[in-house]
């Protein structure tokens, strides 16, 4: 990354922390709050039967030792193991045309510095059979997993996945 794009960042950054305090504080001291008001990050709209962004980002951060792990609201801890439908954009994890293994996120990736603010807005997903990528909003179903220590970080794992049909 060359200085001027260090410095646009940082800009953007900065300028975030100034429009909104709380999302210059340490995850562990925002308690349930967002950093950012969700309805200016998500371009999705609610679709019934579908578990919404704004459930899946009720986490909080402890701090347990040397390490940070997620709080879920009981809310989230209610969806572990349990069938779902979440809707998002797809984002691959290897090049191809077709994915069984990616990440759905609440932001399409269509620039490297406007991803989701966190993993909680961040899902791994692990298809029964490879999904055509799609620049386009997807509705996939699944067993969701909520990740209380993921050695990558993560929060969620939607596993035998597949795309969801009947939802609109």
């Amino acid at each position: 990354m060359n200085r001027l794009h260090t410095v646009a960042l940082a800009a953007a950054m900065l300028s975030l922390m100034v429009a909104n305090p709380a999302s210059a504080q340490p995850a562990a001291n925002r308690g349930m709050a967002l950093p950012i008001d969700p309805k200016l990050l998500n371009e999705l709209p609610e679709v019934k039967g579908v578990v919404s962004w704004k459930v899946l980002g009720q986490v909080k951060t402890a701090q347990v030792g040397q390490r940070f792990l997620p709080e879920f609201a009981p809310e989230v801890r209610k969806l572990d193991q349990q069938d779902v439908k979440l809707q998002g954009y797809m984002m691959p994890i290897a090049t191809g045309e077709k994915h069984d293994h990616f990440l759905l996120t609440m932001r399409p990736a269509d620039c490297p510095f406007c991803l989701s603010v966190g993993p909680e807005y961040i899902v791994e997903v692990k298809a029964k059979t490879s999904i055509k990528h799609t620049y386009e909003p997807v509705v996939v179903a699944g067993r969701l997993n909520v990740l209380r220590d993921d050695p990558y970080g993560l929060y969620y794992r939607l596993t035998d996945a597949q795309l969801a049909t009947g939802v609109k």
